[in-house]
């Protein structure tokens, strides 16, 4: 019995490791720090950040919406991304760390949005953030926006 317990085990370890490998499971990178602030400007240029902020986030529950939805973005192949970004999205940390610069492409309410890394040099995979995330970041976005 031990030995069969032993068996399965492995196997589940297997399965497992193979999932976390194949494509749509790889999620998007944000360091271990802690989030200040969100800060969203208009999209311009691929080449640089759009410094002029539009929006900034830094209640807790408003970063959080946005670090969620990062996180759990799901790679997908390049072809999800067919336009320009809709707004430049740079996620500061409260330590000295980088910010991170990402592309979004906001979708309609009940749909998915995009997100890519900032530069192409960072790489030009995209990422998909689920409707229920789209929803939520419109409605922060677009109520502040007003």
């Amino acid at each position: 019995m031990k030995g069969f317990l032993m068996i399965m085990l492995l196997y589940m370890t297997a399965l497992l490791t193979g999932c976390d490998k194949e494509l749509g499971w790889e999620t998007m990178q944000l360091l271990d720090e802690e989030v200040a602030e969100i800060r969203i400007s208009a999209f311009e240029s691929w080449d640089e950040m759009n410094g002029d902020t539009m929006l900034s986030f830094k209640e807790a529950e408003a970063v959080s919406i946005f670090e969620e939805a990062i996180r759990t973005a799901r790679k997908q192949p390049d072809d999800a991304k067919r336009t320009d970004p809709d707004y430049d999205v740079m996620v500061i940390y409260t330590q000295q760390s980088p910010v991170h610069a990402i592309k979004l492409w906001l979708g309609e309410k009940g749909q998915e949005s995009v997100f890519s890394y900032g530069f192409k040099d960072w790489g030009e995979d995209v990422y998909v953030v689920s409707a229920k995330h789209t929803d939520r970041m419109r409605e922060l976005i677009l109520q502040e926006a007003r």
